[in-house]
C-alpha cells in the first residue's frame, strides 16, 4: 500500500512547536496551550483532544484551534502509519486515521485513509477521502509549502481511479456508486479532479467514470451521472478546447476496440453538446493500446485493471 507521507517527516511535524504566537497573545492562552504542546510531546492523545476542546471554546485562545487540530492530526497520522508499517491490521489504526482525517487540516490524513479504504476495495470512501486531500492541498492557509508535483498528480490520479472503480466493481450488495465531485470550498465550483488548477499543477488527463453498456455506446445510468458532471465542469470553467480519448481493455480484437473506443468518445461529445457544452471538443480512440499508468497495482484483481483501461479520459488542450 503506496504511503504519502514518511514517518520521518511525521515524526518532524509531531514534535514542531506549531502553536507559537506573539508572547502578548499567547500570555493569555498559556494554561490551556502549554498543557496542550505537554500533551503532543508525550503522545498522550486523549488528554490532547480535551483541552483542544477547551480552546475551541475559548474567545480568547479559539484562535489556536486550527494550529493545534494539525498538530493532534499529525500525532495520530503518526502513531497510525507505525502500525502500518509493522503490518499491523487495519482495525488497530482505522481509529487513529479516521480521528486524524476528521478534523479536514492534514492531507496527508485524508490521503493515507484514502489508500486504506482503495486497499479494503471501498472505493468510493476512497474517493471521497483523496478529493478531502486535494481541498486541503489547495487551501494554502492550512498547507503552506506545496507538495510535490509528483504527489499531487498521485492524489488527483488516484481520485479518478476509485471513482472508476467505484462505478464498475459491484459490493457485496451487488450495487455499485457513482461519486460526486467534491465542491470547491472558495467559489462552489467542481474541484477534485476538475480542479482548474492545484496549487500551479494543471490536472491534464482525468479518467471520467462514464460507464457503458456491454460492447455498446449507450450509458449506464452512473455513466449518464458521471456524463453530466463533466458538462458541469466544462461549463463552470468555460473551456475552450478539450479532447476526448475512449480506452478499451485488451480483450477482443484490435480492430473492434478502435471502433468501440472511438465510439464512446464521439458518444460523449454529442452528450455533451446536446447538454448546451460550447466547448470545441476533439474524438479519438485507441482501443487498448494505451493502458492505463498505474503506480501501484497492489490489490487489484485482473478485472479490476480491465475496468481501469475501459475510460474516456477527458484531456485539457
Amino acid at each position: 500500500m503506496r504511503q504519502f507521507i514518511s514517518k520521518r517527516y511525521l515524526i518532524a511535524i509531531t514534535a514542531a512547536g506549531l502553536l507559537a504566537a506573539s508572547p502578548a497573545i499567547a500570555a493569555d492562552c498559556k494554561s490551556l496551550l502549554d498543557p496542550f504542546n505537554q500533551a503532543i510531546d508525550e503522545a498522550r492523545e486523549h488528554d490532547a483532544q480535551g483541552l483542544i476542546d477547551k480552546i475551541a471554546s475559548s474567545a480568547d485562545c479559539g484562535q489556536y484551534q486550527t494550529a493545534a487540530q494539525y498538530r493532534l492530526a499529525a500525532l495520530r497520522l503518526s502513531a497510525a502509519q507505525i502500525l502500518m508499517a509493522r503490518g499491523r491490521p487495519v482495525a488497530e489504526y482505522e481509529r487513529l486515521l479516521a480521528a486524524a482525517d476528521t478534523p479536514e487540516v492534514l492531507w496527508q490524513a485524508s490521503a493515507t485513509l484514502g489508500e486504506v479504504r482503495f486497499g479494503e476495495r471501498r472505493f468510493a470512501e476512497a474517493a471521497e477521502a483523496y478529493d478531502r486531500a486535494i481541498a486541503i492541498v489547495k487551501n494554502e492557509t492550512l498547507t503552506p509549502t506545496r507538495p510535490e508535483k509528483f504527489e499531487i498528480d498521485g492524489l488527483i490520479n488516484r481520485s479518478g481511479q476509485a471513482r472508476l472503480l467505484a462505478a464498475n466493481v459491484k459490493m457485496a450488495d451487488g450495487s455499485t456508486a457513482f461519486v460526486p465531485t467534491a465542491k470547491d470550498q472558495r467559489d462552489g465550483t467542481l474541484g477534485g479532479i476538475y480542479s482548474r488548477s492545484v496549487r500551479g499543477i494543471v490536472p491534464q488527463a482525468v479518467p471520467v467514470p462514464i460507464t457503458f453498456d456491454y460492447a455498446k455506446t449507450t450509458f449506464t445510468p452512473i455513466g449518464e451521472q458521471a456524463a453530466r458532471e463533466l458538462a458541469q465542469a466544462l461549463k463552470e470553467q468555460g473551456i475552450q478546447r478539450v479532447r476526448l480519448v475512449g480506452h478499451t481493455d485488451v480483450r477482443g480484437s484490435d480492430e473492434t476496440n478502435m471502433k468501440l473506443s472511438a465510439a464512446r468518445a464521439e458518444a460523449v461529445a454529442a452528450f455533451l453538446k446536446e447538454a448546451g457544452v460550447s466547448t470545441v471538443i476533439e474524438t479519438k480512440g485507441v482501443g487498448s493500446t494505451e493502458p492505463i499508468k498505474l503506480m501501484d497495482s497492489s490489490g487489484l484483481s485482473q478485472d479490476d485493471i480491465y475496468t481501469l483501461n475501459r475510460r474516456v479520459e477527458f484531456i485539457r488542450e
